[in-house]
């Protein structure tokens, strides 16, 4: 009995000490998968409340609104940071007014197959909102060197290989401009500045 008593304390103690480790590491595994600011793979660092709250703070219309709560269910899928791709649209569209030659529901400029021009014709039309989001995250997914989802736009497979050929896949916003996905060299900075200012509301109180 004596024998068995102390078996028990070991036990118990050997338990304790299993449950003390995993309480220390436990933050420390949370703190590590915490998305950088520049980031864009990995989860969201603002909730699509907040992100709604700002695209309407700076007057988005309805084209942005809707496709919002679309990329927070789909841009996870493939870990895609679905603020990140929101910001971008909202560079890409002029917050949804469509100021240049493309179209609603091409959320972020794509193009169509191989084109070389730059008018109207050139750019895909997706018919909604879900097809247009879910192409946006697909041509992401092309540039991060994930799988798309379903079957993807043409010009999928001329950012995939044309990334792949590059010997790298894309990883930070950083990284997008210059003629990666964009030849504007301040690219970067606009969408990081729209995920900046949705950081200052997600921290201040609510009105």
């Amino acid at each position: 009995m004596r024998y068995l008593a102390l078996i028990s304390m070991t036990v118990l103690l050997t338990s304790g000490l299993a449950v003390s480790v995993d309480a220390r590491t436990e933050p420390v595994a949370a703190a590590a998968a915490v998305r950088g600011p520049d980031q864009i793979l990995g989860a969201p660092r603002y909730s699509q409340t907040t992100v709604e709250r700002y695209a309407r703070s700076i007057d988005c219309n309805r084209y942005i609104m809707k496709a919002i709560p679309i990329y927070y269910r789909l841009a996870p899928r493939r870990n895609i940071a679905p603020e990140v791709l929101v910001a971008q649209a909202m560079v890409e569209t002029g917050r949804g007014y469509y100021g240049g030659d493309s179209k609603p529901w091409n959320m972020a400029g794509i193009k169509k197959g191989s084109p070389v021009g730059d008018g109207p014709e050139d750019f895909e039309v997706p018919a909604t909102a879900y097809q247009g989001v879910r192409m946006h995250v697909n041509h992401m997914a092309a540039y991060t060197g994930k799988r798309p989802i379903g079957e993807p736009h043409d010009r999928f497979y001329d950012a995939s290989a044309a990334q792949k050929q590059r010997g790298w896949w894309v990883r930070s916003i950083s990284q997008l401009g210059d003629g990666i996905w964009a030849e504007d060299p301040t690219y970067a900075s606009k969408i990081r500045n729209h995920l900046d200012n949705m950081g200052r509301l997600h921290h201040s109180p609510s009105i």
